[in-house]
């Protein structure tokens, strides 16, 4: 089957989303006996262990990613933006219930569109904006505005948002002329230096009963991240950041299986309104 490059780009955006919301799980597991940091330092050092091996081949190329130039400070730039996404969702979700915090994460998308129009100069079709506002809209359904109060974690979720989406276009802005083991690769070398002071300071050694959701974590976020460095190499960024929306259902379904948190009418009824959105943007793109 020939599919086109867009619907390519969204199918590994899915698989990305799918292998985020694994780790959302491991992570509320583990969120009563290790900090935050530490799982982050955690999840980059398995990640690390499992992208070594794959990166011989362009080792050079490797080398040259961490010097003191513009592809180094690229590499940099997205390691510190996914750390400070990742850092600041790790202690929203260790407090909020999953399926609340994974709708108010779901401004990425807005953030996301709006750098990729700024930063990428991508052109955004208006049925891509139209995708943002649908899903959005799904998001507001869920939250109902001034029934609950924002909180300091809908804040953190918020700044987890926007440093997600500039980790995705970063993303990007490397995808275009290296490789996607290559960018994992050097996502997780920077998120075990931004990590490794925090975590130092307050480190708490595993349970052996933790090592295997501490596993899980660690290698389903090692595939979100290749999954989506691929989808960013097939699509522009614009097409494929609004299936993000995507992770909402999935995280609330696992939420009520391994959590008993029952997600409520308007979560059912949001996460419809998400699923069209998205629907309606994969089968116009998929014909380009």
């Amino acid at each position: 089957m020939n599919l086109s490059p867009a619907l390519q780009g969204i199918l590994w955006m899915i698989a990305s989303t799918a292998s985020f919301s694994a780790m959302i799980i491991a992570v509320r597991f583990l969120s009563d006996t290790i900090p935050p940091f530490e799982q982050v330092f955690l999840r980059s050092v398995i990640g690390l262990l499992i992208t070594v091996p794959t990166v011989f081949g362009v080792m050079r190329q490797a080398s040259r990613t961490l010097r003191p130039d513009r592809l180094g400070g690229l590499y940099m730039s997205r390691g510190l933006c996914t750390f400070t996404g990742v850092s600041a969702w790790f202690f929203a979700i260790a407090a909020m219930p999953l399926a609340e915090a994974v709708a108010l994460h779901f401004t990425l998308p807005v953030f996301g569109l709006i750098l990729s129009a700024l930063i990428l100069r991508e052109k955004v079709t208006p049925h891509r904006w139209m995708t943002v506002v649908i899903g959005f809209i799904g998001v507001l359904i869920i939250l109902r505005p001034g029934v609950a109060v924002l909180n300091y974690m809908a804040l953190a979720v918020f700044l987890s948002a926007l440093g997600y989406a500039g980790g995705d276009i970063c993303t990007k802005m490397l995808s275009r002329t290296q490789p996607s083991r290559l960018i994992v690769l050097n996502l997780n070398i920077w998120l075990i230096v931004f990590a490794a002071v925090p975590t130092a300071a307050n480190w708490h050694t595993p349970a052996l009963s933790d090592l295997p959701m501490v596993l899980v974590m660690g290698i389903t976020a090692w595939a979100a991240h290749m999954c989506l460095a691929q989808a960013m190499k097939c699509a522009d960024a614009s097409v494929v950041i609004p299936f993000e929306f995507v992770r909402l259902p999935i995280t609330a379904f696992s939420a009520y299986v391994f959590f008993t948190e029952v997600p409520g009418i308007w979560a059912i009824v949001g996460a419809g309104v998400i699923f069209f959105g998205t629907w309606r943007l994969a089968t116009r793109e998929g014909g380009h």
